[in-house]
């Protein structure tokens, strides 16, 4: 029994932070329609930021590394991404590329390869099921959940969200009817990396940060958004939770090294037999009926 609840509770924790990684890669890739490969190194400035404000309160140093990533999503946004819609997604992959490279050559001029490490504001375990577990680990993934729970009803029950895909669907009707289509290209964008920002923050007490802790970090999440369906705006939790399954339970019957291969190949494997991502119906909730103005 005990073996079965500290597997549980190692998925739960895994799959919060996967979820919110491959949320906010799903909206951008799937809706904008970029790849963004500096979504994990996205990660990694949030994980950095918590570190460069330890005095600072860690529920407020998540609200600031929030602003920051909001911030830095509308920044690369406007001042690249908009400038490279037309010439194709090879375009901005490219230019995201090349984000990434300067990302992590920043955090190592600042930093060095010397790992850092964030103390956890929350000390201590809890006894579940007779399995004592980290504290921490349990209120980031509730957090993160929660937060992405609070996104989902923003897409599907607010006229925000349905302005939202109204712009990303068709954006010249959406300019027709008074929409700034080019304020919610940029929200979206931000919003997206936000969340990655947000992940790499709240996760950082459990990882050792350097400058490339975001590459480790990109390949399951794309492979969540994939297995997810990109577009689908439940796909990315559902594979987010696949990953996260596949991920503790290798490294639970098998060795380290040995189960990060073996989770690689199970990963291509999967993706390799459902290409469009699994024969999944994800429920879609009605968007509210109200007139776009």
């Amino acid at each position: 029994m005990e073996p079965f609840v500290l597997f549980a509770l190692s998925v739960f924790t895994a799959f919060g932070f996967y979820a919110l990684l491959a949320w906010g890669l799903g909206l951008i890739f799937g809706q904008l329609n970029v790849v963004n490969v500096a979504h994990g190194d996205m990660a990694m400035v949030g994980a950095y930021l918590m570190v460069v404000l330890t005095p600072v309160a860690f529920p407020l140093r998540l609200l600031l590394a929030v602003i920051g990533g909001l911030v830095l999503g509308a920044l690369i946004e406007r001042g690249l991404l908009s400038r490279l819609y037309e010439h194709g997604m090879l375009a901005t992959l490219l230019a995201m590329w090349g984000t990434g490279i300067v990302l992590r050559q920043t955090a190592e001029a600042i930093f060095g390869p010397t790992p850092a490490s964030v103390p956890a504001p929350i000390t201590g375990t809890v006894e579940v099921l007779g399995v004592d577990y980290p504290i921490f680990r349990l209120v980031s993934a509730t957090i993160s959940l929660l937060i992405l729970a609070g996104l989902v009803l923003v897409m599907y029950r607010t006229s925000l969200g349905l302005r939202l895909r109204a712009s990303i669907d068709n954006r010249a009707m959406a300019a027709g009817f008074g929409i700034p289509t080019g304020a919610m290209v940029t929200g979206t964008f931000a919003v997206g990396t936000a969340l990655a920002v947000l992940a790499g923050a709240l996760q950082s007490p459990m990882l050792g940060i350097t400058p490339q802790v975001g590459v480790s970090l990109l390949a399951p999440t794309f492979f969540a958004v994939l297995l997810g369906r990109p577009g689908s705006i439940g796909g990315p939790i559902f594979g987010a939770f696949v990953v996260a399954v596949l991920d503790i339970g290798l490294r639970t019957v098998l060795p380290e090294s040995v189960a990060g291969v073996v989770f690689f190949i199970a990963l291509i494997v999967l993706i390799a037999l459902q290409p469009q991502g699994p024969n999944w119906r994800f429920t879609l909730w009605k968007p509210l009926q109200r007139r776009v103005a």
